[in-house]
């Protein structure tokens, strides 16, 4: 995989979390300014609670670096362009949990006492997720590999 790959990976670990959720809905939903919706996002932001999601975040990204890095699959145009897919399936639905498990700060409805195990079973929902991506991919990989040496 290229170097953009890895970068991206990365990148989107650090910064695809729950702090960018909440600031997202402060901005969308709660109609707040600026600098507003960074004062809500952070106000009870610490290291140890981005350590903390963090731990449990960084399981499906390190299942797709160990695909993309082991898997002899994602050398050819497929396995890139399927890996791709898995990354950015994985992201966004990570994303999507987290946009759900806060939305209720930013509006009317209740919260619920238990939405924060969500940052724990929402990065193991996107493992399994990335799991079951790259047991496709390698069926589809080897299916293209038959009818491309027996064309």
């Amino acid at each position: 995989m290229k170097k953009i790959f890895w970068v991206f990976l990365i990148l989107a670990f650090l910064f695809l979390n729950e702090y960018l959720s909440k600031f997202l809905l402060a901005i969308f939903v709660g109609n707040l300014e600026f600098s507003q919706a960074i004062e809500r996002t952070f106000q009870y932001a610490t290291a140890k609670s981005y350590l903390l999601s963090a731990a449990f975040r960084i399981i499906p990204f390190v299942a797709i670096g160990l695909f993309a890095a082991k898997s002899s699959v994602t050398k050819s145009i497929i396995g890139k362009v399927g890996i791709w897919i898995i990354t950015l399936f994985a992201i966004s639905f990570i994303l999507y949990g987290y946009l759900g498990m806060q939305h209720s700060l930013f509006t009317d409805e209740h919260t619920s006492s238990t939405s924060a195990l969500a940052l724990i079973w929402i990065p193991i929902w996107a493992f399994l997720f990335v799991v079951v991506g790259a047991v496709a991919l390698v069926v589809v990989s080897k299916i293209a590999n038959f009818f491309q040496t027996h064309a």
